[in-house]
C-alpha cells in the first residue's frame, strides 16, 4: 500500500524532531524544529485535501 502524502510529510516532520533532539547546537536545534513545523503544515494541508 502506498503511503499518502500526508503520512510522508508527517514522517519527514518526525525525522526533523529526532534530529532536533540529537543536536547540541541551539541554532541547529532551532532550524530542525522550524523544518519540522513546516513539514507538519504540509501534512495538515495534504490531509485537508484528502477529505
Amino acid at each position: 500500500m502506498r503511503e499518502s502524502d500526508a503520512d510522508w510529510f508527517l514522517n519527514q516532520a518526525l525525522e526533523c524532531l529526532r534530529e532536533a533532539e540529537r543536536t547540541i547546537d541551539p541554532i541547529d536545534k532551532e532550524a530542525w524544529l522550524k523544518l519540522a513545523e513546516d513539514w507538519m503544515k504540509l501534512a495538515q494541508a495534504a490531509k485537508d485535501r484528502e477529505k
